[in-house]
């Protein structure tokens, strides 16, 4: 019910519950019984599942020129969203004009074998500095860890490396930089060594932080003109309280890593944080599909089992998507898009729901048929700077 009913129909009331599971099973509950059905012991239940899903993912390695280099490509990032004021208690948002009550939602997977190695849901009031600082005891050798500035944490730089892993960053604006540990480096020279450059980057061997003193290597990249504009529509690019940092820093793209230049070169470096992306995608097409930010006013433990459904929906189409998308490399040597994936599927929700439960023995051929389908429309249209295969240098197995 609270798998395949959320997804067909967008924020499904007790009575078409009600009136689907007569349907659908031949079952007869009335409004209130199904409401003392969304309780602890469901929510636990559909966590255990959730967790046994997790645990029991496929592995399927893209066939990348950088599985030489990396054991795998961990992109991190989370979303929030807002929820009735009612659920402030449950799901605490955040201080001052913020939501009252608000949803975050932390996602990790590996690129390269599309496991996903982290999926929480909780309120909102965690920074998601202090939530993922404790995984990376997690973090194996040979790992390449890709996170957004919200992660960003000197310690955690230093973490992953003493694990022999590897990390891809932005660089946080306010943080000291200095050449040869004492000479500090500002973005006006940064900017203007890029102007002289013949390259369309640059790599500088710095320090990072006063204190810390942190070897780092720092990549900075000139932006084209056309994204120079779309920066500067940002309110801290407008009306920053610090012009020697963001004169400078609209025209640029300052990363750090502790990847050797021996290893890789620049232009390598931001085509790898270019990958990030895709994690901006997948919550992309859970809240315009999926609508897993649509949540009306109701009580905390139905709120959770509908998510949690969702998500075990996310994975079980995700499942399907690693084993797709690998036959479509291998055999025609084209990428599917997520999003597209996930659209066709949700169009097909009561036919898979059907096969699910009471017609197993058609669910090969059906899903046979379904790959025709998926490979005519879903096909990754490319996108300038963001062609997935090119940038992971996708080698057609």
């Amino acid at each position: 019910m609270v798998l395949f009913d959320p997804i067909s129909i967008e924020q499904p009331s007790l009575n078409q519950h009600s009136r689907l599971l007569l349907r659908d099973q031949g079952k007869s509950f009335c409004k209130q019984a199904l409401d003392k059905r969304f309780n602890n012991h469901a929510v636990v239940f559909l966590q255990s599942l959730l967790e046994r899903c997790l645990h029991q993912q496929l592995s399927k390695k893209l066939p990348s020129a950088f599985t030489a280099h990396f054991g795998a490509i961990r992109l991190m990032d989370s979303t929030e969203f807002k929820l009735p004021q009612a659920l402030a208690s449950d799901f605490p948002g955040f201080a001052g004009d913020g939501p009252v009550a608000c949803m975050q939602i932390q996602f990790e997977y590996d690129i390269l074998s599309s496991k996903i190695m982290d999926f929480a849901m909780m309120g909102a009031r965690s920074s998601d500095q202090s939530y993922a600082h404790p995984l990376l005891d997690n973090i194996r050798p040979k790992d390449l860890i890709i996170r957004d500035l919200g992660y960003y944490k000197i310690e955690s730089f230093k973490k992953i490396e003493e694990r022999g892993a590897y990390y891809i960053s932005r660089l946080q604006p306010t943080t000291k930089i200095y050449e040869r540990g004492e000479s500090l480096l500002d973005y006006k020279t940064i900017y203007h060594r890029l102007k002289r450059s013949r390259h369309k980057c640059i790599d500088i061997p710095i320090y990072v932080g006063k204190e810390a003193q942190h070897p780092v290597r720092l990549i900075a990249s000139l932006l084209p003109a056309e994204a120079v504009k779309r920066r500067r529509k940002k309110k801290r690019y407008r009306q920053n309280a610090n012009p020697e940092i963001y004169n400078y820093l609209q025209y640029m793209n300052l990363f750090i890593t502790n990847i050797p230049d021996t290893m890789l070169p620049s232009s390598r470096i931001i085509d790898l944080y270019r990958v990030r992306w895709q994690v901006e995608l997948m919550f992309k097409t859970w809240k315009s599909i999926l609508k897993i930010d649509k949540i009306r006013k109701m009580k905390a433990d139905r709120v959770r089992c509908y998510l949690l459904g969702r998500f075990l929906w996310i994975l079980l189409n995700w499942e399907m998507y690693t084993l797709f998308n690998g036959h479509s490399l291998a055999t025609k040597g084209d990428f599917l898009s997520i999003y597209k994936f996930y659209a066709i599927v949700k169009d097909h929700v009561y036919v898979l729901q059907a096969h699910i439960l009471r017609q197993r023995k058609m669910l090969n051929s059906w899903l046979r048929s379904l790959f025709d389908v998926i490979w005519r429309f879903s096909i990754k249209d490319e996108t300038k700077g963001r062609n997935l295969v090119k940038l992971l240098a996708i080698q057609q197995a």
